[in-house]
């Protein structure tokens, strides 16, 4: 069977130009990204295109002035912990929302929806005073010294475990999961967490492959929620130690190439990993 080809038109030349200045846009600060790595600083301010030969050296001085391999395991850390857990709590509200009803069920949604117009900038403050003070009723109560949990991980983690938008993308799969499956299984003698865990779960690994790439992009480029409660350098992360490289006196162009090559090495490997689930998820909450 022969396949016929479309004409060759101006507009399909057009089509070619566009898509080829658009793919050059979109690659090219990758390209420089690893170049850079590979180059000395001056190199890296006049521009230079091709590849050098001072990664190692560069990956010294990384290693040298900043604790790297630290930095890295923090940010995976905390990127990780937060996709577990935060998968887990967003889907049991997702489910919770779509297969409890209630006569208020809406109007709780809507007001959750309502939260994602709310700027981050607004909320930091308080929440800030939430972190600090979160054993505060503890230590009255009790009288210990437990205080809060500024500069540690878990005042990274858990006030963005609960996303909005997370509990609105896995609720839009969740409306193509059958309520009868669900009715079946409570017939059959099935409690609601064995309903949720070992039938719900299982048939949504797709949408939860997109939770969490999406979850674990946005703790893994979060910064100015942990440049507001690391106050040492034992609980930095990635995007901490580059923002520090990039207030120093003398600015290590070369070394700091070198630490956003790293940095996207997790994110490429889970987005590749998971691409196909990526997808389903998506087409499927868009169903």
């Amino acid at each position: 069977m022969s396949v016929v080809r479309s004409p060759f038109t101006p507009i399909r030349l057009l089509m070619w130009i566009i898509l080829a200045i658009g793919s050059f846009v979109c690659v090219f600060p990758f390209y420089w990204m690893v170049v850079g790595s590979t180059l000395n600083p001056n190199a890296v301010i006049h521009g230079n295109l091709l590849p050098g030969n001072e990664l190692w050296i560069n990956l010294e001085k990384a290693t040298k002035n900043y604790n790297l391999p630290l930095f890295f395991w923090n940010s995976l850390f905390i990127a990780s912990i937060t996709v577990f857990l935060g998968v887990m709590v967003n889907a049991m509200a997702a489910f919770g929302f779509e297969k409890y009803p209630s006569k208020a069920r809406e109007w709780f949604f809507g007001i959750l929806l309502l939260t994602l117009i709310i700027p981050q900038i607004s909320i930091v403050l308080p929440l800030f005073k939430l972190v600090a003070g979160f054993f505060a009723p503890i230590d009255m109560l009790f009288g210990t010294s437990f205080g809060g949990l500024l500069d540690s991980s878990w005042g990274i983690i858990m006030p963005f475990l609960m996303s909005a938008f997370i509990i609105f993308f896995l609720r839009q799969n969740f409306k193509m999961f059958p309520t009868e499956i669900v009715e079946a299984a409570r017939v059959d003698g099935s409690g609601e967490w064995r309903i949720f865990l070992q039938i719900a779960m299982p048939s949504m690994t797709a949408s939860f492959a997109s939770a969490a790439i999406l979850m674990f992009i946005g703790q893994w480029n979060s910064y100015l929620w942990p440049l507001m409660t690391i106050l040492s350098d034992g609980t930095k992360t990635l995007p901490i130690a580059m923002s520090s490289m990039m207030n120093a006196y003398t600015i290590e162009y070369g070394g700091l190439m070198l630490i956003v090559t790293v940095s996207m090495i997790p994110v490429l490997a889970v987005f590749l990993g998971l691409q196909r689930q990526f997808v389903a998820g998506l087409v499927g909450s868009i169903k």
